[in-house]
């Protein structure tokens, strides 16, 4: 009998752990010894892979569902398989090109940003894509811009201390000089930088009820900007998009699990706090991506799931967080690799919104 040296017979084990994963998560079904020795392993008799397979069993990677059928993974094979991915797997050129091209054309409108970043991710995943951004709302502005978009288009972008940013278009029924918009936005910082938004807010309706030189002529303007400033900020903390094509692609034995886990994001509270609490973890690790499977996530609604996520920072800030929820048999290889990418992407678009020309020396108007 032929003794292996321990790192051979270290490396043909998880060279048939990792490719049962694979093959369940391509299959859905379990896999047997035979199948692995004739597609995976040639060289290696049914035996030997069957006392591998054993063993794999025995340190918790694998599990047999009935006593004369085929092995499946556990939680804890999914995360090796999850790890070991980290390390060795790149998203290929050509598809990165393709889907900046894809992200590009997509949030052109830069209103849209976070809704259509959260649909990319769905569309291409197959999965539940969502995006998540912190609360403003107890925050310091930096600064708020109004940058012309086109005739009687504006967009009012907002940053606050903490690198987070919001931004809101403004219709108006007539064309704005630019001149005007510089003082406007010239005179909006020098009264609201510092404060709270909700002090802001305050301070801002009083010089436009006081009637004030800055303001006058531009009083729609300021007031659409502030009715804007004052909506509601949970729901737009967090967008998800997938739930239907996520159904398309599941199977009877997933589809409970997923009702389950659509009642809990549906209660977008508790979903806000746990990804609140997961970004939290993230920057204080000082870590980018995670991968949450099954029993590693505490809640039992997501007990059968996993969640890929990865934080966006602007600066030395964490702001806001993007992934994909979706089976634990999901193609890990391909949601790391795209969560990591879009998730740049949309960091990106964040730093650039923070980094915008502040308005310079003004023309007084008559």
């Amino acid at each position: 009998m032929r003794i292996l040296k321990p790192e051979v017979a270290k490396a043909r084990k998880e060279k048939i752990l990792r490719w049962v994963v694979q093959q369940y998560v391509e299959t859905r079904r379990p896999v047997g010894s035979q199948l692995i020795a004739s597609s995976a392993l040639p060289d290696v008799s049914s035996a030997t892979i069957r006392n591998i397979m054993a063993e794999l069993e025995e340190e918790g990677f694998l599990y047999q569902p009935h006593t004369s059928g085929g092995r499946i993974p556990t939680d804890k094979a999914y995360r090796y398989y999850v790890d070991y991915l980290a390390n060795v797997q790149k998203m290929a050129a050509q598809e990165r090109q393709r889907i900046e091209e894809v992200y590009d054309s997509r949030v052109s409108e830069v209103d849209n940003m976070m809704a259509q970043t959260s649909r990319l991710l769905a569309m291409l995943s197959g999965a539940a894509g969502f995006v998540y951004t912190s609360n403003v709302q107890d925050q310091r502005v930096q600064r708020l811009d109004f940058i012309p978009l086109a005739p009687g288009a504006i967009l009012a972008v907002l940053v606050t201390q903490s690198g987070a940013v919001r931004h809101w278009p403004v219709r108006t029924n007539y064309i704005v000089n630019p001149s005007r918009l510089r003082i406007l936005s010239r005179f909006m910082n020098d009264e609201i930088a510092g404060h709270t938004l909700a002090e802001a807010r305050q301070i801002l309706w009083q010089h436009i009820h006081s009637g004030h030189r800055e303001i006058a002529g531009m009083a729609d303007l300021a007031s659409q900007v502030l009715k804007n400033m004052e909506r509601p900020q949970t729901d737009n903390e967090l967008y998800v998009e997938g739930f239907g094509q996520l159904l398309e692609n599941t199977t009877a034995d997933d589809y409970e699990d997923l009702k389950k886990m659509m009642r809990f994001v549906e209660e977008r509270e508790r979903f806000s706090s746990l990804l609140s609490e997961k970004m939290t973890d993230l920057e204080k690790s000082n870590k980018k991506l995670n991968v949450s499977i099954g029993s590693e996530n505490a809640l039992s609604e997501l007990k059968n799931l996993s969640i890929v996520s990865t934080t966006c920072r602007v600066g030395d800030k964490t702001v806001g967080m993007v992934g994909i929820i979706g089976p634990k048999h999901m193609e890990y290889t391909r949601v790391m690799s795209l969560v990591n990418f879009i998730g740049s992407l949309l960091e990106s678009s964040m730093q650039y919104l923070t980094v915008l020309p502040t308005t310079g020396d003004e023309e007084d108007y008559e």
